[in-house]
């Protein structure tokens, strides 16, 4: 993966974990980002993850779900109204 600035990569993950999760369940809130990982050429256990997911908290673009687990003991992310805005930029 060729990496970018952290905001911008933060963005496209963000981006490809909310149109994967949408184009199965419709319009929501919850994000995999593991499931956007994938197709960025990140795996799970990467630092580069790690920073993205930490720098989407502190930017409040998702927050964890605290109510919902998966099968891997994650918590899944919910998009925030910011990280709408932020993916709506283009």
């Amino acid at each position: 993966m060729e990496t970018g600035t952290l905001r911008e990569d933060a963005k496209q993950l963000l981006q490809v974990a909310y149109e994967r999760r949408v184009k199965g369940m419709g319009d929501v809130t919850q994000v995999d980002l593991a499931a956007g990982a994938e197709p960025r050429g990140l795996s799970l256990d990467s630092s580069r993850l790690t920073a993205l997911v930490d720098f989407m908290e502190v930017a409040r673009w998702v927050e964890e779900d605290m109510f919902t687990r998966d099968a891997s003991s994650r918590h899944p992310r919910r998009i925030t109204t910011r990280g709408l805005e932020v993916l709506r930029e283009g």
